[in-house]
């Protein structure tokens, strides 16, 4: 048995993407081989993504000292969510820890305690977090990697960069199996035919670490396109032009979303790094041409046959919007591509990969 453990996380929560949801299209298509344990989301978060709560400085310490209580009970609770596992674990059986390296969510207590107990069960661990996340740790902690992936048998990630920063930093080559992030394409696929649009519509998603004022300028720049601005909760409207060429999205929910993806062309994507990302995937497989900053694991997923890669700047984004959208024809070559390489993410190559690695 391969018993999956997945931490919720309400940016994914009931969502048809995040590691919820890819262990929940194991467990249905596979339901010999996994058992899925999910530690739920916290209220903290839910707090935090609600955003009003938190706008005080007052408040921002309630966050702080919450999260650091959060922290602290966090380290048991994945033995106390795993006991019916642990109690039934035998030889040959597979643990997947699908959170790991996540200090705020940590499943390293967990680790600990299965290879004490349990000697002989292998232990899968799945970090999806960046170099640049590892990076900014190495002063504070600088055994951090190698104390984690002491209790493991193997670390998992979901792209090329991540485990080569693992490999530079000391961890050997054969405890690290690069994968890929999945897709669930039985949800994200086109709903209307693969055609260009007019004007050309350019799609940004995802609010993580993004540069508004960089995006402002792209978007005052590029006056040819029409834009969908998706900002979620934050309050950067006053940033753009009130023309009829931009459109800017609260909050949306997954459906929402899916319906402004399906009348769009391009995806963009200003990244400081990447490892596997749900937007990018599920922009490809919704049929939208790409254009991404040049970081990270961003070639594992993309080429130049669907894609335009450009620099971390106004000026080298706005030449790689301009390099695509006066060719109506490559734009819908690089749709058409998008979603023939979107199938290659499907949950069956997940399976194969996770099975493949008591090879």
């Amino acid at each position: 048995m391969r018993y999956l453990i997945v931490q919720d996380w309400l940016s994914t929560s009931g969502n048809h993407a995040g590691m919820r949801h890819m262990c929940e299209l194991l467990l249905q298509k596979y339901p010999n081989d996994y058992e899925v344990y999910v530690k739920e989301c916290s209220k903290v978060w839910d707090l935090q993504l609600n955003g009003t709560f938190f706008r005080t400085f007052g408040n921002r310490l309630k966050r702080y000292i919450i999260n650091k209580r959060e922290k602290y009970y966090a380290k048991g609770l994945y033995i106390e969510l795993c006991k019916p596992m642990l109690a039934k674990l035998k030889d040959g059986d597979e643990v997947f820890l699908l959170e790991y390296m996540q200090p705020d969510v940590s499943q390293y207590e967990l680790a600990c305690y299965i290879r004490k107990r349990f000697p002989a069960i292998k232990i899968y661990a799945l970090s999806h977090l960046t170099c640049k996340f590892f990076k900014e740790r190495e002063n504070k902690e600088a055994d951090f990697i190698f104390k984690w992936a002491k209790p493991v048998d193997k670390l998992l990630t979901l792209g090329s960069s991540l485990s080569e920063y693992f490999k530079e930093v000391g961890i050997p080559e054969e405890k690290i199996s690069t994968g890929f992030h999945y897709v669930d394409s039985d949800y994200y696929h086109k709903n209307t035919e693969l055609k260009n649009h007019e004007p050309i519509t350019i799609i940004a998603m995802g609010a993580l670490q993004r540069d508004y004022l960089m995006l402002a300028e792209i978007v005052k720049t590029c006056t040819a396109v029409h834009w969908i601005i998706c900002r979620g909760r934050k309050d950067v409207d006053y940033l753009f032009p009130k023309t009829d060429n931009v459109e800017l999205k609260g909050f949306l929910l997954e459906d929402e979303l899916y319906h402004q993806m399906d009348i769009a062309d391009i995806s963009l994507n200003i990244m400081e790094d990447t490892v596997g990302s749900n937007v990018i995937t599920t922009s490809m497989a919704m049929g939208l041409a790409i254009v991404a900053t040049d970081v990270g694991s961003i070639r594992d997923y993309c080429d130049e046959s669907n894609a335009v890669f450009c620099q971390n700047s106004v000026k080298s984004i706005v030449e790689a919007i301009n390099s695509i959208i006066w060719d109506e024809e490559k734009i819908y070559k690089m749709k058409k591509s998008s979603i023939r390489k979107s199938l290659e993410l499907s949950i069956d190559r997940v399976d194969g990969w996770f099975k493949s690695l008591s090879y």
